[in-house]
């Protein structure tokens, strides 16, 4: 072979393999100290893209899970207070059914004092049921506004209209104006209530609400309006007069707390908690109308009794299939992520066993090759010979 100065094939070709062994023993010694197969998009660019697509997927279905054991949370928190309203209802039935009994009339007084207690337990586990700050039994975990808590209108002709904003769609206002004598008006939509002093007319015009949601949807519980006018306030020297209107709070009973149970959007990864307001005393049906005084009173007062427990028995229904969908939720979840989790690990984890091999191979052969490249060095000198 001809001998060259100028080129050394052989350690040019002994150089070429040593950096390859040694970056290929440097990759594996990368792998083997963090763990992944892919470190950085060069090492698989498909893989890459794969793993990290799957790895944000698997956070947002732990996130998905913690939102399911908290609504599992929640569900519990409001079964175990309605449990404890229908433990009341069932001693209210039981006081009822004894006040009913000609013979308990000198317990009828006693009967009602336990009576007027528990109405009012009832009414204190549904206002203070609460989980994470949301009262889940007075109807504020879903929608509820209030609807012209206090309307003030004043002008210099009389009273021009009374505006009241609700969240009920196609519902009708029921305004009950009440007069000095106590008697009771009812008025519906498109009727007009007519104040007048004798002298000077005023007319307020009873209109309904503008759909914005299925009526269904919506439980009206004591949705009248009282309007107390004074009528000696209205002077026809000035020409003004006004009216203030109180009303109550309605409460959207199909509202409810939606969480998101997947991990991409829309309403089927989301699963909604409906907590109505119907859990008071009112919302139950027991309008305090009836007591257990007298017989006729606690015969009425067992009736309002049956269609409150009836109410509860449905809605307890509705929050044990509420929390069995919710632990199959979980379920599922727990399954999605452990499947995302082995995807990713067999796209982006290290197999140790075989980076350790390709770790020692390389080595040997950087070292062989570094034994090399001097061997070829050395050969180079073999051409000082031909000076001698």
């Amino acid at each position: 072979m001809a001998l060259s100065v100028q080129t050394n094939n052989a350690a040019v070709t002994a150089l070429k393999h040593l950096n390859t062994n040694s970056m290929e023993m440097n990759k594996s010694l990368e792998r083997l100290s963090s763990g992944f197969r892919i470190n950085s998009a060069a090492d698989d660019a498909a893989g890459f893209a794969i793993s990290s697509k799957l790895d944000s997927q698997n956070v947002r279905l732990k996130a998905a899970a913690l939102n399911a054991t908290q609504a599992q949370a929640m569900v519990k928190t409001a079964d175990a207070g309605v449990n404890e309203i229908q433990n009341m209802v069932v001693r209210l039935q039981s006081l009822a059914t004894q006040a009913m009994s000609a013979n308990n009339g000198g317990e009828l007084a006693s009967l009602d004092a336990e009576r007027g207690k528990l109405e009012s337990a009832i009414n204190k586990i549904a206002a203070n049921t609460e989980y994470n700050g949301t009262k889940l039994l007075n109807g504020s975990a879903g929608t509820a506004v209030t609807a012209g808590s206090t309307v003030d209108d004043t002008t210099t002709n009389g009273i021009s209209s009374i505006t009241a904003n609700g969240a009920a769609a196609s519902t009708t206002f029921s305004i009950s104006y009440v007069d000095q004598a106590g008697v009771t008006n009812t008025f519906g939509a498109g009727d007009a209530i007519r104040i007048t002093d004798g002298t000077n007319t005023a007319s307020v015009t009873v209109a309904t609400l503008p759909t914005g949601q299925a009526t269904q949807n919506y439980s009206l519980l004591g949705f009248d309006f009282t309007i107390n006018s004074s009528i000696s306030g209205l002077t026809t020297a000035a020409g003004t007069g006004s009216i203030a209107s109180t009303g109550t709070l309605i409460t959207d009973a199909g509202a409810s707390s939606v969480f998101q149970v997947g991990a991409a959007t829309g309403v089927d990864n989301q699963v909604s908690v409906a907590f109505s307001n119907s859990y008071t005393t009112t919302g139950l049906g027991i309008s305090g109308a009836n007591d257990l005084t007298t017989v006729a009173g606690a015969t009425a007062y067992a009736g309002e009794l049956t269609t409150a427990l009836n109410n509860l028995v449905t809605q307890r229904a509705d929050l044990g299939a509420t929390q069995n969908q919710l632990s199959f939720v979980a379920a599922n979840l727990a399954t999605s992520i452990e499947q995302a989790t082995a995807s990713v690990s067999s796209i982006r984890d290290a197999d140790m066993a075989a980076e350790m091999a390709n770790f020692t191979k390389n080595q040997i052969l950087t070292q062989a090759g570094t034994s090399m490249l001097a061997q070829a060095n050395q050969a180079a000198q073999n051409v000082l010979s031909l000076f001698r």
